[in-house]
């Protein structure tokens, strides 16, 4: 191979790389308590007024929620330039403030030269002298930078770091049951554990309830009254910070919506079905010339395990008879008919003071069921 051509390979990589569009990188360094990640290596930060120069505004992006970048006065601002442009949904700012003050701040965003305004004015309620509170929603778009217009009250305005990340959201939906209802959403990856929020009116909530991590989706709500419809509110939180909120959902309970299932209905007439005999089979459905129905069962109970999209698995030791009302709410929901969730009685795994636990199974969230038939 020649000289020159290797040359020419190589004078032709370096300008296929020159000639690539810049891209904006994701900085990974965070701060232990905070959200997101810090600005990246070569943002460059200056304030309106520094108390000293122990309190420069560089203190807000060292890594170090112990340092303060202070304005030695009520108001004012910091501005950070970063390097490249970042995308991000949020700005979490670690406050420091002496005595403990309501302070309020406004986000600005640099966008082709000129501040936009990202956040609306929020007011946050400090407990202690260094707080953090919930991080700031800003819409969404890649930024060259970033001002927080601040206003410390009654104390002078401190800022002890700031992060800015991008929060994932949550699509929270439900489905009305006997008395209750039942909720799923995706996991946040941030969250450390869920709120539920809920009430009879929108936005307006009156109870609430703390989900742990693991519990998350599929959750359902007891106690309910049937006709009465409720909001629901999802909320993650971060070490014992609020940081995600979900959409509201409305479910109305309905007894209707969850009895055990019967025969289904015939969707032509309105009679019940009846079972298929050996080698038939039901209007509508293809023969095959084989029974339809499984065969008798050898036992008189089984142990049903049903595996849901998620991956979960669900085991439920029940009788025959329960196994295959199962089976035929199952089979009717996947013919068009019927309701769609179905109610398993836990039985022995009724632990607590509850008269009885039942687990309601969506249809749409059954990936496979096995059933193991036993003697008892």
């Amino acid at each position: 191979m020649s000289k020159k051509f290797l040359t020419t390979v190589l004078t032709f990589f370096l300008i296929s790389i020159m000639l690539l569009p810049s891209v904006t990188h994701a900085a990974t360094k965070t701060v232990e308590g905070m959200l997101g990640f810090s600005p990246p290596d070569g943002t460059t930060v200056k304030s309106s007024r520094n108390y000293t120069t122990d309190f420069n505004a560089e203190k807000a992006i060292d890594g170090n929620i112990q340092t303060p970048w202070n304005a030695g006065t009520y108001k004012g601002n910091i501005e950070l330039n970063f390097p490249t442009a970042i995308e991000f949904n949020f700005v979490h700012i670690t406050t420091n403030a002496s005595p403990p003050r309501a302070v309020s701040y406004t986000i600005y965003g640099l966008k082709e030269g000129k501040w936009v305004q990202i956040s609306e004015s929020i007011t946050h309620t400090l407990k202690a002298a260094n707080t953090t509170p919930p991080p700031i929603k800003v819409k969404q778009g890649a930024y060259s930078g970033i001002k927080i217009d601040g206003d410390g009250g009654s104390s002078w305005l401190a800022i002890t770091e700031i992060t800015l990340g991008t929060f994932e959201t949550i699509d929270l939906t439900g489905q009305p049951q006997n008395a209750s209802a039942n909720l799923n959403w995706n996991t946040i990856k941030e969250a450390t554990n869920y709120k539920i929020n809920y009430g009879t009116q929108s936005n307006k909530y009156s109870d609430s309830i703390s989900v742990e991590k693991d519990s998350e989706g599929n959750y359902v709500i007891p106690n309910l009254t049937n006709g009465t419809t409720y909001y629901f509110q999802v909320v993650a939180i971060f070490n014992g910070v609020e940081t995600v909120v979900s959409n509201e959902v409305a479910v109305t309970p309905n007894e209707a919506k969850t009895t055990e299932p019967t025969t289904p209905d015939n969707p032509s007439t309105g009679e019940p079905s009846k079972p298929s005999e050996p080698g038939t089979t039901n209007p509508g459905e293809p023969s095959t010339g084989e029974p339809t129905n499984p065969q008798s069962p050898s036992g008189n109970r089984a142990i049903l395990v049903v595996t849901m999209t998620s991956g979960l698995e669900k085991e439920f030791d029940l009788s025959i008879k329960e196994v295959n009302d199962f089976i035929s709410w199952y089979e009717s929901k996947q013919a068009g008919s019927g309701s769609a969730s179905y109610a398993i009685n836990k039985h022995d795994n009724n632990k607590g003071p509850f008269s009885s636990r039942k687990d309601y199974m969506l249809y749409d969230r059954i990936l496979t069921f096995e059933v193991s038939e036993y003697s008892k």
